[in-house]
């Protein structure tokens, strides 16, 4: 992770009062050795605006595509990204996460930079849908790979057809108090 932590730091201490725009294209390397990531790739633009003043404050706007895993068919799909968000910063003297909420983040009061790669990455893995899936198209006929919605019709039935091949009787057998 420590080839992204230098692309994506913004080091604020010395900059002059005032906006200071950072341009980043967010690409499949971004999300190479993240583990867990449900991104797979990317084609996004991202642009970070610091406003310092008196106090600091962070606007992101994220464009672009995301791909990620059809949670029905398991084949590829995209995500289109158009997010824009405010952070505000406070300095404080012993940094916790439990601080930070979805409006702002917590830096050290002796610090002098911000890494942008974990704002980034998590508001692109929150435009996730909670469970993806290829939308219908305009005829309201799924976007799923048509082979593995026919595999899923055909299991359905098989089930319906033969209770004894039942993979959960014996969860229903279970007494829960």
């Amino acid at each position: 992770m420590a080839e992204h932590r230098s692309a994506y730091l913004i080091k604020y201490v010395g900059l002059p009062l005032g906006d200071h725009e950072y341009d980043y294209d967010i690409g499949n390397s971004f999300f190479e050795g993240r583990e867990g990531s449900i991104i797979k790739k990317a084609k996004v633009k991202a642009t970070v605006v610091l406003r310092k003043g008196p106090t600091m404050q962070l606007d992101l706007k994220l464009e672009g595509i995301i791909w990620v895993e059809c949670m029905r068919c398991l084949e590829e799909m995209t995500v289109v990204v158009d997010v824009e968000r405010s952070l505000l910063i406070r300095l404080v003297e012993t940094v916790s996460s439990e601080e930070d909420d979805v409006d702002s983040i917590s830096l050290p009061a002796n610090g002098h930079e911000i890494d942008m790669a974990i704002h980034l990455y998590d508001f692109l893995t929150l435009e996730v849908p909670y469970s993806p899936v290829h939308p219908d198209d305009e005829n309201g006929i799924p976007g799923c790979n048509p082979e593995v919605l026919k595999y899923i019709a055909s299991q359905k039935v098989a089930d319906a057809e033969n209770p004894s091949n039942d993979r959960w009787a014996a969860l229903r057998k279970l007494k829960m108090n």
